[in-house]
Order: structure tokens, then sequence, then C-alpha cells
């Protein structure tokens, strides 16, 4: 077999391959659209009967009750991480970069800490930072990516 066969092999089989996934998703166009018609027949929450929707492996997802909630843990683009406490996700380097090469106190970097917040915590909120942020901050100096200096309410820390 030559060069030119084994290239026109490969382009018929490049064309093949196109062909069907055009195919595919003509086909996908038209259930989602189908979708949409019967999303649209809602009337004041009613859902579908079940005896309505399609079954089997080609089938889209089922709509149900559950179709009109939204999922536990799915977030919108741009939305931050909140957990059950209300607090968003204060791991990676949140304390690192609240470290400062000027010496700060546990409850300076806890200040910093909440005015990075987009509402104002509760109390137990606060106390859930709290916590967090002590247990943060000693594992960094622990490792030696931030320095302290002091003992006891008098300790500062600092890049």
């Amino acid at each position: 077999m030559s060069n030119l066969e084994s290239a026109r092999a490969a382009i018929e089989a490049e064309l093949s391959h196109a062909k069907n996934g055009l195919q595919y998703y003509h086909a996908r166009i038209a259930a989602l659209e189908n979708v949409l018609g019967q999303l649209a027949g809602f009337q004041g929450g009613a859902a579908i009967p079940a005896s309505r929707l399609k079954r089997g492996a080609k089938a889209l997802p089922q709509l149900s009750k559950k179709a009109a909630e939204p999922e536990k843990g799915v977030r919108r683009k741009g939305e931050r991480k909140v957990n059950s406490s209300g607090l968003p996700f204060t791991g990676g380097d949140f304390w690192e970069n609240l470290v400062r090469e000027e010496p700060r106190s546990f409850p300076d970097i806890l200040d910093a800490a909440i005015s990075t917040l987009d509402f104002a915590p509760t109390k137990p909120q606060v106390q859930k930072l709290s916590g967090r942020m002590i247990f943060a901050i000693n594992a960094l100096v622990k490792s030696g990516k931030i320095r302290d200096s002091g003992s006891g309410r008098a300790r500062r820390f600092f890049k």
C-alpha cells in the first residue's frame, strides 16, 4: 500500500467519523428540543406523568420532581463553594495570603479573613473561622511557610 492510498484511507475514515458525529448531534438537537417542549408543557409546576417519560439506555435523563430542584453541591459559575456552616472554602493558600511582611496577631488575621467574605458572618461562623485559622496558621508555621515570634497573646506571624 502506497502513502497516497494510506492517506486516502485515513481521510475517508475521518470523513466517516465526522458524518457519524454530525448525525449524532442532529439527533441530540432533536431530543433536546423535545425535552424543551415537554418542559414548556409544565403548568404550575405539575410534572410530566411517568408513563410519558422515555425509558431505556438511549433515553435522555428522565424528568421527575428532582428535575425542578437544583442538585446539592452544584454551583453557578462564579459562586464560591459554601459548606454546611455557610462559610466558603478556606483551604489552599487562603490563610497564607493573609499573613504579610509586617507581624500580625491572630485577631488581626481573623479580621482580614472576615473582610474577604462577601457577607457579615454570625458569631458561630466567626468561631468556626477562628478554629480554621488557628489550625492553618500553626500548620504554616510548622511547615516553615510563615514565621512567628512571641508567645501567647503577644504571638505575631509574618513572612
